[in-house]
């Protein structure tokens, strides 16, 4: 094979790369989980905030939590308190002060993130090829051999 073919090879590797990066943005989502309840607001959390002062949307989605559920969004908008950002939040309810945590993740489960993973795999496995064949054509293909 030529030169160009090898180089064409490479550059839809890097391609897939990048393609991976931007299909993988879609697959973040916002998780809401209770820590339980504390005596003192913990030096990390990032605001302590009355739960009457928070939206009826809020308010339910700080029971749910309390109550021991999972709480997944897409939205960072969903996400409760006055800073929709990710950290821990404590709120008070009822005389009880509850922490919640707001964190990130990335869900390779969603069409999103199953995509990226295999866009990533497709790419450094084009990369991987377009670099044996130009450097190493001895060798067999996807390096499975001597």
């Amino acid at each position: 094979m030529t030169d160009s073919v090898h180089f064409a090879l490479f550059f839809a590797g890097v391609f897939l790369l990048t393609g991976a990066v931007v299909v993988g943005v879609g697959a973040f989502e916002y998780e809401v989980t209770s820590l339980g309840t504390t005596d003192a607001v913990p030096d990390d959390a990032e605001t302590l905030v009355s739960y009457d002062s928070l939206s009826d949307r809020d308010q339910r989605t700080v029971d749910r939590a309390v109550a021991g559920e999972r709480l997944v969004f897409r939205d960072p908008s969903d996400l409760p308190g006055p800073r929709k950002t990710k950290g821990k939040i404590a709120v008070e309810r009822d005389g009880e002060l509850h922490l919640l945590t707001r964190r990130v993740f990335f869900n390779w489960r969603t069409t999103f993130g199953a995509s990226a993973v295999g866009m990533a795999l497709a790419g450094v496995a084009a990369i991987s090829e377009a670099i044996r064949r130009h450097h190493f054509p001895h060798r067999t293909p996807f390096w499975t051999a001597r």
